[in-house]
C-alpha cells in the first residue's frame, strides 16, 4: 500500500472521530477496524442495498479527495463510476473547515442532486441518490473550479461488503482513528 499523505491521514482521523455521530460506524470505521461492533447501527431495510458501503470523499478547497472505494483511494477529484438506476450513499468529510456543498449536475449544468453544506472541520455529510443517465459531473458549490470531478455511467463501483482478510488496510492508521473517536 502507498504512503499515507496528510489528506488521507486527516480524513481517516476525521472519519474515526465523526463515525458514531454521523451513522458511519458500520460503513467507514469497520473498514479501518474490523472488530468495531455497535448495537445501535443496524442496517435499515433489507436486501443488497442495505449492506452496500458508501462512496467516501474528503472535501478541501483545492479538490475532492477519494477515500473509498479502493478504486478512487488517494485520487484528487476522482471519477465516480456509477450504474444508472442504482441508489448510492455518498459521504464527504469537511477536512479544512471551509464551506463546501457537493452538487451532481448534467452536462448542460442542470442540478440533479445536492448535499447539505458544511463549514465545520470534521463534519461528515451524507447524501443518498439514484444515479441518473444524465449525471455528468460533481462539484463544490463554493469551489466549483478546483473541486470538480466527472461522473461516468458504467458498471458502477463494487460497494458490496467484503471481508478484510486479504487486504493490508485492515489495521494501518487505526490508532489515529481510535484516539480521536472520543473527541
Amino acid at each position: 500500500m502507498s504512503d499515507y499523505d496528510p489528506t488521507r491521514r486527516t480524513a481517516l482521523r476525521l472519519i474515526g472521530a465523526t463515525a458514531a455521530a454521523s451513522g458511519l460506524a458500520t460503513a467507514a470505521t469497520a473498514q479501518e477496524n474490523e472488530s468495531n461492533e455497535s448495537d445501535g447501527d443496524a442496517h435499515e431495510g433489507t436486501g443488497d442495498d442495505a449492506d452496500r458501503r458508501p462512496i467516501i470523499l474528503a472535501g478541501r478547497s483545492e479538490y475532492w479527495y477519494g477515500i473509498a472505494p479502493e478504486e478512487i483511494e488517494g485520487e484528487e477529484n476522482p471519477t465516480l463510476d456509477l450504474a444508472a438506476g442504482t441508489e448510492y450513499e455518498l459521504v464527504w468529510i469537511n477536512v479544512d473547515g471551509a464551506e463546501h456543498e457537493l452538487i451532481i449536475e448534467t452536462e448542460d449544468g442542470e442540478e440533479l442532486e445536492e448535499s447539505d453544506s458544511s463549514e465545520e472541520a470534521g463534519e461528515a455529510v451524507s447524501m443518498t441518490f439514484e444515479a441518473s443517465e444524465d449525471a455528468a459531473e460533481y462539484y463544490c458549490e463554493y469551489h466549483p473550479e478546483a473541486m470538480r470531478g466527472d461522473v461516468e455511467l458504467g458498471q458502477g463501483f463494487d460497494l458490496a461488503p467484503h471481508e478484510h482478510e486479504g487486504h493490508d488496510h485492515g489495521t494501518e492508521g487505526n490508532e489515529s482513528a481510535d484516539e480521536n473517536s472520543s473527541e
